[in-house]
């Protein structure tokens, strides 16, 4: 009896087992779950917005990804590999190109995957590296809408070479066990006023920026729609990696003075977004982008937002900060490892990450320095952030140095002899 028990149980097991793989292998062939039911139609909307105000919007959340460096547009461009386990991403072209852009694509098909978080070709929902918007608000919508018809030069037909992302195993296995889209329908969403300071934080940090999406548990296990609902809520812990492969671990926002901005205050937080600094003088590392286009009143409204939330951290073991190179053997050196730079420009960085070009395009010491020091005045669309205030003249000119003699000898090179 026992033995037979035995036996049974056994072939249960093993066709648990082969069930399990028969599930997984047919997932794996059919890819990634379509969402058939959701219809651009169900998405219309009629409303006026404002150019200026959408291209801020742009700068603000879809420039850090979909912008392109070499063509100066809205092109898109590889990511960095925080996502490595889930496939190789890339940003996809959002200029008005008719066959690689959305140039073709009707107000509702965008408004569509912006609230849903279904592609409205081919509806499967969007990765984790892309986030969908479904709470952004009606007035924000339409603002980003109208910028996207205008006749901006980001916006403009770019027609680059075709490069898609390309996904993993585990990549389709998490598209069917974890991800969900959002409403299947378009609802009205306002946008709380500047008088309501906590509500407009809320908004800013969780619906529009989407903080959470980084500075909780996970950044594969994200609830867009719930914020709150997220894993980890902002206490931090996301282990992500930089463009030199070095992982990152995201910290908290809660109010708690370990591991989270407990101990910050207001003018160290405005700092830390605005310029990239902590209160202690550290480089925040990428992907953590900076936010000068935010409003001294929506700065204000995130702290007053990030102060309410409960004092909790995560446990995680923070990253192993950069290792600077002493500034009395290498002074160069040390300033382009203090200021982060290795964090984005590796020694086999590619495109608009490599420095091969620095030579061609700041021929001469003064014109490298005015771009490091503040890259959007001498490129309006520029992305890197501002390092001016943050480094002397001496500590500028070594910079500017160590960045010549990496570009013709290699990153390991000696500094001149004086």
């Amino acid at each position: 009896m026992k033995r037979t028990l035995l036996r049974v149980g056994g072939l249960l097991v093993l066709l648990a087992v082969l069930s399990l793989g028969a599930a997984v292998g047919l997932a794996w062939v059919l890819g990634p779950p379509t969402y058939d039911e959701y219809s651009a139609g169900d998405f219309e909307f009629q409303k006026e917005g404002d150019v200026v105000a959408g291209k801020r919007l742009v700068e603000l959340t879809c420039v850090h990804c979909h912008y392109d460096p070499t063509t100066d547009s809205l092109a898109g461009r590889r990511l960095s590999p925080e996502y490595k386990a889930l496939g190789f991403a890339h940003a996809p072209n959002l200029t008005q190109d008719e066959v690689r852009g959305i140039g073709l694509w009707t107000d509702a098909e965008v408004v569509m995957l912006l609230r849903s978080g279904v592609h409205p070709k081919n509806k499967t929902r969007l990765p984790p590296w892309m986030p969908f918007h479904p709470n952004i608000s009606d007035v924000d919508l339409a603002n980003l809408l109208a910028y996207l018809r205008s006749d901006d030069p980001w916006v403009t037909p770019q027609r680059t070479s075709e490069q898609k992302s390309e996904v993993s195993f585990k990549y389709v296995l998490r598209a069917w066990l974890n991800w969900k889209p959002g409403p299947a329908q378009l609802t009205v969403v306002e946008r709380p006023p500047e008088s309501e300071p906590i509500a407009l934080g809320a908004y800013l940090a969780n619906d529009l920026l989407q903080c959470h999406g980084c500075h909780s548990a996970s950044a594969e296990k994200v609830d867009w729609v719930y914020p709150h609902k997220t894993e980890g809520f902002y206490q931090g812990g996301a282990k992500m990696t930089d463009f030199a492969r070095n992982t990152v671990v995201s910290p908290g926002l809660t109010p708690s003075p370990k591991g989270g901005i407990g101990d910050w205050t207001y003018e160290e937080f405005r700092r830390g977004l605005v310029e990239g600094v902590t209160p202690v003088g550290k480089f925040l590392r990428w992907p953590m982008p900076t936010y000068p286009r935010l409003t001294e009143g929506e700065l204000s409204a995130m702290y007053a937002y990030f102060q309410t939330l409960e004092p909790k951290h995560n446990k995680q073991k923070r990253a192993q900060p950069y290792k600077v190179s002493p500034k009395i053997v290498d002074p160069g050196r040390h300033e382009f490892e203090r200021m982060g730079c290795p964090s984005c420009h590796a020694p086999n960085a590619l495109g608009p990450l490599s420095l091969k070009k620095v030579p061609e395009k700041y021929p001469d010491d003064a014109s490298l320095i005015e771009y490091i020091s503040n890259p959007r005045f001498v490129d309006p669309n520029a992305w890197m952030r501002g390092y001016g205030k943050l480094a002397s003249d001496e500590e500028m000119s070594a910079l500017v140095e160590y960045v010549r003699r990496r570009v013709e000898r290699g990153p390991y090179a000696p500094p001149p002899k004086e």
